[in-house]
């Protein structure tokens, strides 16, 4: 028995049990989400619920997977698509908190947020439909053709969406992520990028909106090989001693690690051979992010409506953790 078989279980189960079960008192959400923590101050939202089903997603289909906790991690995660269900919009995408009329920060619909959503509820329509998982073991639970039937619609009016909200340089905008240097606090790099994840994840990398959107990102790339950033994260490194990752002829660095790593995931799973220049690049700032201890100093990319901005100590690690991995695997293909 190695490491990951005695934590892994205990691990899900402090997922399992970080569901919410009762209405909330706070928003009046339905009991079946899960919120940012484990603590009182939580609220059930559309972006740590597709987080928690595609992680408990993971567990089931992996080598590691506990017989034990597939029962609870299904109930669970049935509980946590029937929750996203009733919280889409009128306008085919998913708010934060609260349905509604989609003109409040709580209820308005978000490009992120609805990605999120969409890969969630098609994995999860995929393992509770008989389909194989990744161990080799069907699933013997078959859902309602109701639900199913719910899902599929749900899913083609969120692709629906995200159709309408693409903008005209094939970019989307995020509801929770924004960019200090950009007008109006914009962050296109981390809203196309998770978009993008979401159209790989359905097989939907045939359609027009997936390649405009790809192709933003190669044009967006910075001269240093990664995205996003501003003058303002240069100014930070030089003030906080931290050494700036190869100047290029003389141009500033301005790239994060965070922005960098959410496009470089998006494109690595593109299969276009001629993106193939463009990972390299951004693979070699994050090697260099890595080598001079940048991924210890995460970037204020995420704002609340208020604009009270807020950065996660893990967002580098673990989102360069997974572009890395994405990367290699693509670069291994002819």
């Amino acid at each position: 028995m190695n490491l990951m078989d005695v934590l892994q279980p205990e691990a899900v189960r402090w997922l399992l049990d970080c569901r919410h079960q009762q209405r909330h008192p706070f928003t009046g959400a339905e009991p079946g989400g899960w919120g940012w923590t484990d603590l009182s101050g939580a609220v059930p939202d559309a972006d740590d619920t597709p987080a928690a089903m595609l992680a408990l997603a993971q567990v089931r289909r992996s080598s590691l997977s506990n017989p034990a906790l597939d029962q609870q991690i299904e109930a669970a995660c049935r509980a946590g698509a029937n929750w996203l269900l009733g919280l889409q919009n009128r306008d085919g995408g998913w708010p934060t908190f609260c349905r509604g009329w989609g003109k409040l920060p709580f209820d308005r619909s978000g490009s992120d947020l609805t990605a999120h959503a969409l890969r969630a509820l098609h994995i999860w329509k995929g393992q509770m439909n008989g389909s194989k998982l990744g161990n080799g073991r069907r699933d013997a639970k078959e859902p309602t053709s109701r639900l199913a039937a719910r899902q599929e619609k749900a899913i083609e009016r969120g692709l629906a969406y995200l159709g309408r909200t693409q903008r005209a340089d094939g970019s989307w905008l995020p509801l929770w992520f924004g960019n200090h240097d950009n007008r109006d606090d914009e962050n296109p790099i981390y809203g196309t990028a998770r978009v993008l994840l979401a159209y790989e994840t359905l097989g939907r990398k045939d359609q027009p909106a997936y390649k405009n959107g790809c192709d933003y990102l190669i044009k967006a790339q910075n001269a240093d090989g990664g995205w996003g950033g501003g003058d303002s994260v240069t100014r930070w490194l030089r003030q906080n001693g931290l050494p700036c990752v190869r100047e290029r002829g003389g141009e500033s660095i301005v790239s994060t690690v965070e922005e960098s790593a959410v496009a470089l995931e998006a494109l690595a799973g593109s299969g276009i051979a001629g993106y193939r220049a463009t990972i390299i690049e951004g693979v070699r700032f994050l090697q260099d992010a890595i080598a001079t201890d940048r991924c210890d100093h995460p970037w204020p990319i995420g704002f609340y409506f208020a604009k009270l901005w807020y950065h996660e100590q893990l967002y580098p690690l673990i989102l360069t953790t997974a572009a890395l991995g994405k990367a290699m695997a693509a670069l291994k293909q002819p």
